[in-house]
């Protein structure tokens, strides 16, 4: 079966007629409303990642003559900052020691501030209010024994501001229990004292009766 086209142009006035396809038209809905604005983008949050590290080459070696005088020099400042700081925990301590002479207490008190040992061996270090060389002050002291020698224990008495530094370190936390064993002391003192004023006047008044009775004889 063979097809025929028409070859004759189109004769004018004529309407070709459309083609005919297989394919229905595209029908586009119309719009309602306004048209939407397209969603905005999600950020992106980038990661910069650290700078590489660069390997450092190790400090030169230094010879002896190079590290004396260098840790001198070091050690100089360090030991005015320690002269110093030993200088300013004085000055409280003082302070205290002014504030504990106006009450002419004149009792003495101790308080443990570590204590340890291998049975029968044993020491302590302690903080206290005693009588030192210039007068009653604040004190730190060393202690250690036997208990199986008590009279052959040694001890090491200082006055706080002149005591090693490592212990004062150690007795400044101490402080305010030491101003309650004084309470204490002071407290238990006074008890003691009162219970002895009876017997004191008892003893005064026997004494006097004698120096009377004598001061009478010799007077006839």
């Amino acid at each position: 079966m063979s097809l025929k086209f028409n070859s004759d142009p189109p004769k004018s006035g004529s309407v070709v007629p459309p083609l005919k396809t297989s394919r229905p038209p595209e029908v586009r809905p119309p719009l309602v409303g306004p048209a939407t604005a397209a969603p905005p983008l999600a950020r992106v949050k980038l990661t910069v990642p650290p700078p590489l590290k660069t390997a450092t080459a190790p400090p030169p070696e230094i010879g002896p003559t190079e590290k004396v005088q260098t840790f001198y020099k070091q050690l100089s400042h360090a030991a005015t900052d320690l002269n110093t700081a030993s200088d300013e925990l004085a000055k409280p301590i003082k302070v205290w020691e002014v504030a504990l002479k106006k009450l002419n207490l004149g009792v003495p008190a101790w308080v443990d501030i570590s204590k340890g040992g291998d049975e029968p061996d044993w020491w302590d270090r302690g903080v206290g209010y005693t009588r030192l060389k210039d007068g009653w002050g604040i004190a730190l002291r060393t202690r250690s024994g036997n208990y199986n020698y008590p009279d052959e224990g040694s001890e090491e008495l200082w006055a706080f501001n002149d005591a090693p530094r490592w212990l004062r370190i150690e007795g400044v936390g101490k402080l305010p229990d030491l101003l309650g064993a004084l309470l204490k002391q002071a407290e238990d003192t006074t008890k003691k004292l009162k219970a002895k004023v009876a017997q004191a006047n008892e003893l005064a008044e026997a004494i006097t009766a004698v120096a009377s009775e004598l001061a009478a004889l010799e007077g006839k």
